[in-house]
């Protein structure tokens, strides 16, 4: 049996004393193609100047804490694509860790994975590291034996949100809105199951305040969920122990009536509110109300976006006209809140959104929709994405990823 070489073989190797930075550019190309993870991209890069350029040609310039777009995975290819904002161009690479998978959101720099056999799982797509979580038994009971999985799963859950990183806190949580349900359910990692939030009074004498949640996040030691309709879900915590209640949702005051949760008034005549997003901003809660047209085919298109800043000490919520140098991004992925002058490419006092329309993404189209863009703040313009991302019927929606490790 062949002993593994020592490092004294390897010193003696007739390559040992090679400079391999004068590797030609076609050859570091072709390893650049086979690392596949973020990491061995890192390590390959940090070597010399020529190898960081082709890297950076070949898989792009992502960096710590930076955001892209995680566009439509394709099974067929195990092909996945990131969209970076620094040049405007979409790589591909090979990600068979989404095979056969259904992504309910992301959240803190994870993603939470669905399996065909009903595993669920958090994922970080850069270090490939993976923590189980308990499947929601009672929708096994919702799938059945129905024949559209992706269409039904995506009835299912529509919202995650990570406290924090699942290897370094011993008491990190995960949060889940069950859209098909109606529910917000919350779990510790090595749960065996999920805990369903109840509050037992509404403050607005809502029959369900978690009907109709768009968007929940950790915030300041407590969760905070909020609905299409008037309700701010808030809860405390302590150990196992859950402890809600609600209270007015951006734009409401007491005595308002509820109206229709997806057509809420606005001051913007003609415009709808299509989602509620909830953004941790420098330590500053904020609530993004998406606005835009409704279409006879059920479709939508945004059009604008107001922001609100929660102030805790008396729960009311002020209108805010400008984010400074900050930038939002929103869509089916836990709201990212960053500093433009650190991103490559990124515009400041900007809201970057992705189409989040579940059903419409599954039932009426195939491959990449068109409501995706970036809205200015100072003008209120809004601009498209110059993406052209088609591909066959996917199982990953379009959505904001922040690079951590």
């Amino acid at each position: 049996m062949n002993r593994p070489p020592m490092d004294s073989d390897l010193q003696n190797h007739p390559l040992s004393n090679r400079d391999w930075s004068k590797l030609q550019d076609d050859i570091a190309r072709l390893i650049v193609n086979k690392l596949r993870f973020y990491p061995h991209h890192r390590k390959f890069a940090a070597a010399c100047t020529d190898w960081y350029r082709i890297t950076k040609e070949v898989h792009g310039p992502f960096q710590q804490n930076s955001v892209v777009l995680l566009l439509p995975y394709n099974n067929e290819s195990d092909t996945c694509a990131l969209y970076e904002l620094s040049d405007s161009r979409t790589y591909e690479f090979r990600l068979s860790a989404l095979h056969d998978k259904f992504i309910y959101g992301s959240s803190n720099g994870w993603v939470c994975l669905d399996d065909k056999d009903y595993n669920m799982s958090l994922i970080n797509l850069l270090t490939m590291q993976q923590v189980e979580l308990p499947y929601p038994t009672y929708a096994l009971d919702f799938i059945g034996d129905r024949l559209d999985v992706p269409l039904i799963k995506s009835s299912i859950m529509n919202k995650i949100a990570v406290s924090g990183c699942p290897l370094s806190s011993n008491d990190c949580r995960v949060a889940a809105i069950m859209s098909a349900f109606d529910e917000l359910l919350v779990c510790r990692l090595g749960d065996e199951s999920w805990t369903p939030i109840i509050v037992k009074e509404s403050k607005l004498k809502s029959h369900n305040c978690c009907k109709f949640l768009n968007d929940v996040i950790f915030f300041h030691g407590k969760i905070y969920a909020i609905n299409s309709g008037r309700n701010l879900v808030i809860v405390d915590f302590d150990g196992p122990n859950y402890m809600a209640r609600d209270t007015f949702g951006p734009g409401y005051q007491a005595g308002d009536a509820i109206g229709h949760p997806s057509r809420c008034e606005s001051c913007i005549e003609g415009l709808y509110v299509l989602r509620l997003y909830l953004v941790d901003c420098s330590g500053k809660l904020l609530a993004v109300r998406r606005l835009g047209e409704y279409h006879p085919d059920d479709s939508f298109s945004t059009q604008h976006f107001e922001v609100f800043e929660f102030e805790e000490s008396n729960e009311t919520w002020l209108l805010i006209h400008g984010l400074g140098e900050k930038s939002l991004f929103v869509g089916q992925n836990g709201s990212i809140s960053v500093s433009a002058t650190e991103i490559p490419g990124c515009r400041p006092n900007c809201i970057y959104f992705t189409d989040d329309y579940y059903r419409g993404q599954l039932e009426w189209e195939f491959g990449f929709r068109s409501d995706n863009g970036v809205f200015c703040c100072e003008d209120g313009t809004v601009e498209r994405f110059p993406i052209s991302h088609s591909m066959a019927r996917w199982m990953v929606p379009a959505m904001w990823y922040q690079l951590k490790i």
